[in-house]
């Protein structure tokens, strides 16, 4: 008796990401393990609010220019309108 069982990469691929993911779990929630993440996120809060604040500040004179950009916009928009109106 021969038996053949044919398995695609992708199920293959699947089948251990899924078992990554239980052990992954696993290990999450061993005993000390949520102290241990809780330590960890407390650590890598100030370099993550320090990365937003320096990507907010590097987006400062772009902000300005859209916020001059649109200020013309709008400027130029209110100017042909009364311009308009007074022609009539």
């Amino acid at each position: 008796m021969k038996i053949e069982v044919d398995v695609s990469d992708a199920e293959l691929k699947d089948a251990i990401k899924r078992k990554v993911r239980v052990a992954m779990a696993d290990q999450a929630n061993q005993w000390g393990m949520n102290d241990l993440i809780i330590k960890k996120v407390k650590e890598a809060i100030p370099a993550a609010i320090d990365s937003i604040i320096a990507e907010s500040l590097s987006n400062i004179p772009r902000l300005k220019q859209q916020v001059l950009e649109a200020t013309e916009k709008e400027i130029k928009r209110r100017l042909q309108a009364a311009m308009k109106r007074s022609g009539e």
